[in-house]
């Protein structure tokens, strides 16, 4: 016997369903459970220190952690690539509020595509490193969400100042 369409979402949507009633009850969300400790992450990261685009971040202890982002952005005459390297120390861990201290180093390379007087075509570079510290607050926002916000005094390299610079993440932890 064939099934319709209709007959096959139904059985989908009844499997789904009774999936979702054969599961315990989760406990809330909390950074300090001992059964769902939420240990890695991946996200999105932007920041001068902690880099821009995808993001990765391991505990090194359970007081410290490692957070790795970066990103490539190509189009015709253009090229971004930039890494960023941070450590967060925590200071003070709620169940859904961290407190900690960043610090960080990050790379970056701009490229412009341009045509020579001889006609041949070339690249102009600008790489850049910055480095820096601050401190910053992370809020678990329902079971494995978070969002991360910092504030660094960050040397640039490029300018060759010390000026203060905001970064945001969004993680999903597993």
């Amino acid at each position: 016997m064939e099934r319709t369409p209709r007959q096959m979402l139904a059985a989908a949507a009844l499997a789904a369903a009774a999936l979702m009633l054969a599961q315990p009850a989760a406990a809330d969300p909390d950074w300090n459970r001992l059964d769902d400790p939420l240990q890695g992450g991946i996200g999105l990261h932007a920041g001068r220190i902690g880099g821009s685009g995808l993001a990765f971040k391991w505990p090194l202890r359970w007081f410290l952690q490692l957070q790795v982002a970066g990103g490539l952005w190509h189009t015709d005459g253009e090229q971004r690539h930039n890494v960023g390297v941070e450590v967060n120390y925590l200071l003070r861990q709620d169940p859904r509020l961290r407190f900690f201290l960043v610090g960080g180093w990050s790379y970056s390379n701009h490229r412009d595509e341009f045509v020579a007087d001889d006609g041949a075509t070339d690249w102009t570079e600008d790489p850049s490193w910055a480095s820096g510290f601050g401190v910053g607050a992370e809020y678990l926002m329902g079971s494995r969400w978070s969002l991360k916000g910092d504030v660094d005094f960050t040397y640039r390299q490029d300018k060759d100042s010390i000026t203060l610079w905001p970064q945001v993440g969004v993680f999903f932890y597993w």
